[in-house]
């Protein structure tokens, strides 16, 4: 906030033609000073990001985070679904698309939403899921994945799009009971997260962290309906306790498996042939708990909502120190 100061100061006193009525040596000191800040404020700008997710927090509101740590809070769903927490986080990278599950009240069934995330527009609903509440979600293939909590069933739930490639509401549903060596029972029956990801047009890898961490899986998918079983590899823990509810989102390459633990909201890599952590790279809240985010999309965005505006104070501060610096050269 003092470097904030300084510089608007500096800019008011250029447009009263203050500042520059001194004698010589004052004038150099005060380009010094400005091409400093200047220098300063560039170095702080956070870094460019490759990978921007995106994710739901237990206020209802979307999240955006960078794979630099950077957070911003970039839509309050509340007026739109109310005080139930919302989850079941998808991201369409493809068409930028957001989508996310409403849970039903008592055993009614939960409703499918999806948010534009390059327009920033007001979320839709899709309509009715064939459960309660999903909570977990991938995107691929053109249909939205979950796993019911408390079972092992994986439901595909077909999407239909308009011409311009906008959904416009639910198409089929089908399932397939997930096989698991060793067997899940107890909380294991209770997952984090899933995601999936694309092989080709026509095959993905679907990766899965039950809610404790005590199992971190792969199943190969085929495009199209699901149906009976679906064989799962055991690949490893998650965090085993230590590290609650990981919640599972690749980079946009596609490369990178992030895990971000809805405990202490801290964010990980995770490698994906055995569900080792790296050591944490950054920590995001949701605001007003101590918690991280409910669930986070499975795949991201490489650019920002463009209705969004982006590091605004940054900006600011950036064009005030360089229109400052220029009057004082003009002075000269």
């Amino acid at each position: 906030m003092a470097i904030r100061r300084f510089g608007t100061a500096i800019a008011y006193s250029c447009a009263n033609r203050n500042l520059f009525a001194l004698p010589a040596p004052s004038m150099t000191s005060a380009r010094r000073s400005l091409t400093l800040l200047l220098s300063s404020a560039l170095v702080s700008v956070p870094a460019s990001a490759a990978s921007y997710f995106y994710a739901v927090g237990s206020n209802n509101h979307i999240y955006e985070v960078s794979d630099t740590g950077v957070q911003r809070d970039v839509r309050d769903l509340s007026g739109l679904v109310g005080a139930t927490a919302v989850n079941g986080a998808a991201f369409d990278a493809g068409r930028s698309q957001f989508f996310f599950s409403v849970p039903g009240s008592g055993s009614s069934n939960g409703s499918l939403w999806y948010w534009n995330q390059a327009t920033n527009a007001t979320p839709v609903s899709l309509g009715l899921l064939p459960t309660a509440r999903p909570d977990n979600g991938a995107y691929w293939d053109g249909a939205y994945w979950y796993v019911q909590q408390g079972t092992t069933t994986l439901h595909r739930i077909a999407l239909n799009y308009d011409l311009a490639g906008n959904p416009t509401g639910l198409g089929t549903a089908s399932t397939a009971t997930l096989v698991h060596t060793p067997t899940l029972s107890g909380g294991d029956l209770w997952f984090g997260d899933i995601v999936i990801k694309g092989l080709s047009g026509t095959s993905a890898t679907l990766y899965g962290a039950t809610a404790a961490g005590n199992q971190f899986f792969s199943a190969t998918l085929t495009n199209g309906a699901l149906s009976g079983n679906l064989s799962t590899t055991f690949l490893g823990t998650v965090g085993s306790g230590a590290v609650d509810k990981m919640q599972l989102s690749f980079d946009s390459a596609g490369s990178t498996l992030y895990g971000h633990a809805y405990d202490s909201g801290q964010w990980y890599t995770i490698n994906t042939s055995n569900g080792n952590l790296s050591s944490s790279l950054f920590t995001t809240l949701t605001a007003g708990v101590s918690n991280g985010f409910q669930d986070i999309g499975g795949a991201s965005a490489t650019a920002t909502p463009s209705a969004v505006p982006e590091r605004g104070p940054w900006l600011a501060l950036l064009s005030v120190t360089l229109f400052s610096l220029v009057l004082v050269r003009r002075r000269r």
